[in-house]
């Protein structure tokens, strides 16, 4: 029983496999934060997709953002999910220094991403990144050479 107890005190300290840490940029190389992955809610105590996809609510905790404005014509931080190719990117919200929560992850394999926008309201990323983190399920794969985690704006 000893053993067992053990691991599972070893495994209430461990960072758990649903959240993500958060890395900066050179576009501000001070911010820092997590991301936790939390089931959406539900009577069933874990939300999926009628297609069996995971549904998680995001809950940050961020710091070090400098003010958007410092940075070019930015007014405000916006996270996002993007599908582990980058060819779909899903808008999940607002954010700011602090803890918050922003919308849905209902993907399997994502990146996890905090770009200086423009606007609140824009659809397409077209800012700077700031913070990035990969989800779980994408962690043996590297996108660290991909531009877009080096804070270079897309064309």
């Amino acid at each position: 029983m000893r053993p067992l107890l053990l691991a599972g005190l070893l495994l209430l300290g461990a960072a758990g496999p649903f959240d993500i840490p958060l890395f900066s940029t050179a576009a501000a190389p001070e911010a820092h934060g997590t991301a936790r992955m939390v089931f959406a809610p539900s009577p069933f105590g874990a939300s999926v997709t009628p297609d069996g996809t995971a549904s998680y609510q995001v809950q940050l905790d961020l710091a070090g953002l400098p003010a958007p404005a410092t940075l070019g014509a930015y007014n405000v931080y916006v996270a996002w999910a993007a599908s582990s190719d980058l060819s779909t990117w899903y808008r999940l919200g607002t954010v700011a220094n602090g803890a918050s929560t922003v919308g849905l992850i209902e993907l399997n394999k994502f990146l996890f991403v905090i770009t200086a926008e423009a606007d609140s309201l824009g659809a397409a990323r077209k800012g700077p990144t700031v913070l990035h983190g990969i989800g779980p399920s994408s962690w043996l794969q590297s996108f660290i050479s991909h531009p877009l985690f080096r804070g270079i704006p897309p064309d």
